[in-house]
């Protein structure tokens, strides 16, 4: 039986009182074509006409239309919007990209209501424009993402990894144990990523976290010893090979919701890993990005190669860099000093 329609075939609204609550999210994307003449309109990244500030402008509306989506298309359930965010960028040649990300939680998600909110801004910009030039072009709107409901990416799972398996030699301690923001910081990250990821799992040896936080949670045994985070990376990728996989040190102090949500709307699916850019060098953050199933057979490669390094495995292979953005810090731990600087 169709879901909007009831035993009467009468139009009805789906039924989501069995459903659990849990956080969810999503992020859609419209573009919009400006012709060449709008250039010298721009201030800085800011488009201004006679109007206001078109981008602005835009935000508003869209922030408008996405919390009032349950107005507009039928049957869809009125959602506590608890976060919405807008990015618009703008290219040499005048393709604006709008993306709008929404997060609640609750029992059903809000796809429809970033998709709305996109594509009224992106009609925002077109009213705003129209008086200069009516040679515009709304272009493809797409859900580029979507967590908590039956899959998080759209076309396969995203399994979580914390790599918690390393001896900790530097630190004198177990760095996953380490309390900085009220719990195991190897918990802290695994329940971050389970906001986002199918499955969650700690990359450890054998009995290693028997007794402590950390044993509640499934974990995945690194079959190839001595080899390193690149030994874990590897377990995983053998154990779930056709799965996405968003991999993470248990070091990182500052990791964080943010950190996940750009590796998850920057993902691309014809390279081996979505990963940052490291800060003060050109080369990538392998130990927080996003793999895809290509990269099983590139690390094994790389094992067989006597490489241990998965910093080198990105750096030789087809790799998506992005930026880290404020709020996005990649900073790991490794001594007793670092660890009293952070916490005081």
């Amino acid at each position: 039986m169709l879901t909007h329609l009831d035993q009467k075939n009468n139009p009805t609204m789906v039924d989501i009182t069995d459903k659990s609550t849990s956080h969810r999210m999503a992020m859609a994307q419209t573009q919009i074509q400006l012709p060449l003449e709008m250039k010298n309109f721009f201030q800085g990244e800011e488009l201004v006409l006679k109007k206001g500030p078109v981008f602005q402008t835009a935000i508003i509306a869209g922030t408008m239309a996405v919390k009032r989506t349950h107005e507009m298309i039928p049957f869809c359930h009125q959602i506590p919007v608890e976060s919405c965010k807008f990015e618009i960028t703008t290219d040499e040649n005048l393709l604006v990209t709008i993306t709008c990300r929404v997060k609640t939680t609750f029992k059903t998600g809000v796809e429809m209501e970033a998709l709305h909110g996109a594509s009224v801004a992106a009609l925002t910009i077109y009213d705003m424009c129209k008086a200069i030039s009516h040679q515009m072009t709304l272009k493809e709107t797409k859900l580029l993402y979507k967590t908590g409901g039956k899959s998080t990416l759209l076309d396969r799972p995203t399994y979580g990894l914390v790599l918690t398996g390393g001896k900790s030699e530097r630190m004198g301690e177990a760095k996953a144990l380490i309390d900085y923001k009220g719990k195991a910081h190897g918990a802290y990250i695994a329940d971050v990523l389970e906001k986002y990821c199918d499955k969650v799992f700690l990359s450890a040896r054998e009995n290693q976290w028997k007794g402590t936080q950390l044993e509640a949670y499934p974990a995945i045994l690194d079959t190839l010893p001595n080899a390193g985070p690149l030994g874990g990376m590897l377990s995983a990728f053998q154990a779930y090979p056709d799965v996405n996989w968003l991999i993470t040190a248990c070091d990182l102090v500052h990791f964080n919701e943010l950190t996940v949500e750009k590796l998850l709307s920057h993902f691309r699916e014809d390279v081996v890993a979505t990963a940052y850019k490291n800060r003060e060098g050109d080369f990538p953050e392998a130990l927080c990005a996003l793999y895809t199933p290509k990269a099983q057979e590139v690390f094994l490669d790389a094992f067989k190669s006597d490489v241990r390094c998965p910093v080198k495995v990105l750096k030789n292979s087809k790799t998506h860099l992005i930026e880290q953005e404020a709020g996005i810090n990649l900073a790991n731990i490794n001594t007793k000093e670092e660890r009293q600087y952070v916490q005081h």
